[in-house]
């Protein structure tokens, strides 16, 4: 495929994704057709099934979508480990993603998205959308973590690899609690968070951290 087809497709696939995102927020997931959807991105239903297969397909690129922005910040995160508080770094990295998924899709959209992943007879939909929704922030909180090992900041005897898998995690569920919890606000998530990442991380960092 030429580039000029390659940037072609994805800018279609970008009209059909904010299309189908703002349709779905409008009418609810259950409602919205892929046809309107066709309509509103100017492609044919056609198109949408073939870059997508079912509707909900399209819902999970619509949440990959929102977990694009951590890994593009990766390279300033890791820089700024050497000036910054482990602490209060590790805690913006989970938050800026928090904000970018917030962003991309809807509360009510995530039950969908959720139901979806937890009723397919698709085997392969659960570990793609863990990889979609834990892969950037995990490489992004390792990177972080690595720069602070080498600096001295973190002990050199922690497995950064478990502790970076740990944390992600942790966030994650975090977030579904923000999903589920309807009374939860962004600002008690965050509090959430950082009561876990300082919890988790602060006996793990070197003497000159205190």
């Amino acid at each position: 495929m030429s580039q000029l087809r390659k940037k072609q497709k994805a800018q279609r696939r970008e009209l059909i994704e904010v299309a189908a995102k703002n349709l779905f927020v409008e009418k609810g997931f259950e409602l919205a057709s892929v046809e309107e959807i066709a309509d509103l991105a100017m492609v044919s239903p056609a198109t949408i099934y073939n870059y997508y297969g079912t509707k909900d397909e399209l819902l999970l690129a619509i949440v990959a979508r929102g977990e694009v922005g951590v890994v593009q910040k990766d390279r300033e995160f890791t820089k700024r480990a050497a000036t910054e508080d482990p602490v209060d770094l590790l805690i913006e990295v989970i938050m800026s993603n928090i904000h970018d998924t917030i962003s991309a899709i809807t509360r009510e959209l995530w039950g969908n998205v959720i139901a979806y992943v937890a009723t397919t007879s698709d085997e392969t939909v659960a570990p793609r959308y863990l990889e979609t929704i834990a892969g950037g922030l995990g490489h992004t909180i390792l990177h972080v973590l690595e720069a602070y090992q080498v600096n001295g900041k973190i002990l050199s005897t922690v497995d950064l690899d478990f502790l970076s898998q740990f944390l992600t995690r942790n966030e994650r569920i975090q977030f579904l609690n923000f999903i589920y919890l309807r009374e939860m606000s962004i600002t008690e998530l965050g509090e959430a968070v950082r009561k876990d990442v300082t919890f988790v991380l602060t006996p793990l960092l070197t003497k000159q951290n205190s």
